[in-house]
């Protein structure tokens, strides 16, 4: 059977139109018997629910601050604080106003600059789970305490260092300070020179990298901020500590200046390898 394209166009034309008018039908408002509109749409449900969520979002005071949640991003936020506390945090959008030493500008595409951690972020400010003093494991500690004692390795005593499985209790900052520094200065003393560097191979390690070492128990020390660190330190502050570490070698052995031999610093590409560890490894710096 054939049809020709304008009885086509008449027949679909024609079943449109009643569809529409059923559906017209349907959902026109209806009335009662005194001609008043049924139509819930007419008249909007009270709203009063609505002031809960302004109050929610209402604020006393706001302030800009950097974000670094567990990224290497730093982006600028702004806080809004009611009753004292952080409630929500927004994007400033106020990055295309910022300029480098030469007066460039970042363009209106960074904006807004805020993610899902970010959004999250005020959660740790006032959670049960935020560190708020300094922290150490009661095996570490009592290693300090005792001396340093250690095996006939040369290792520490594993029964102090049951890492995953120990508890650690909170010290003041002044008592956390010290465990750090005397630590630093036992184990610079302990890898330090000749006997340093027997103890080394005696633990196995490679004898290429215990010549790396260079006979200073510095070059020892590995520096890797864990995240909630490097969001205080950022990502240099490592760098710059394990620099640092130069000055306690010089008074360790004695040596000038030149001969003074800074720590490890453990970069957040080669060693984080959550970002591409290909780039550092072969160009010796980050993407």
């Amino acid at each position: 059977m054939s049809t020709s394209r304008r009885d086509f166009l008449k027949v679909s034309f024609a079943a449109f139109a009643s569809v529409e008018l059923l559906s017209m039908s349907i959902l026109a408002p209806k009335v009662d018997a005194d001609g008043i509109s049924k139509n819930p749409l007419v008249s909007y449900p009270n709203r009063d629910w609505e002031s809960l969520y302004r109050d929610i979002y209402k604020h006393d005071d706001e302030f800009v601050f950097v974000c670094t949640p567990n990224c290497t991003h730093n982006c600028i936020l702004k806080a809004y604080v009611k009753n004292g506390v952080i409630t929500r945090a927004g994007p400033t959008q106020g990055y295309q106003n910022g300029t480098d030493i030469y007066g460039t500008k970042a363009s209106h595409r960074w904006n807004p600059r805020h993610c899902n951690k970010g959004l999250a972020i005020v959660r740790r400010f006032s959670g049960d789970r935020r560190v708020k003093g300094a922290m150490v494991r009661r095996g570490f500690k009592s290693w300090v305490e005792k001396g340093f004692p250690r095996d006939a390795d040369g290792l520490p005593l594993a029964e102090l260092f049951r890492r995953g499985e120990d508890t650690y209790i909170q010290v003041p900052w002044h008592e956390a300070y010290q465990l750090a520094a005397v630590t630093m200065a036992h184990l610079a003393k302990f890898y330090s020179g000749e006997r340093g560097r027997q103890t080394l191979l005696d633990q196995d390690y490679h004898p290429a990298t215990v010549d790396r070492v260079e006979g200073a128990g510095t070059r020892t020390f590995k520096f890797r901020g864990g995240m909630p660190v490097l969001g205080s330190i950022k990502l240099f502050g490592q760098y710059r500590q394990a620099n640092s570490m130069a000055l306690l070698d010089k008074w360790v052995r004695n040596v000038d200046d030149k001969d003074a031999k800074g720590a490890v610093g453990l970069d957040n590409y080669t060693w984080h390898t959550d970002l591409p560890p290909g780039h550092p490894m072969v160009t010796g710096q980050q993407t």
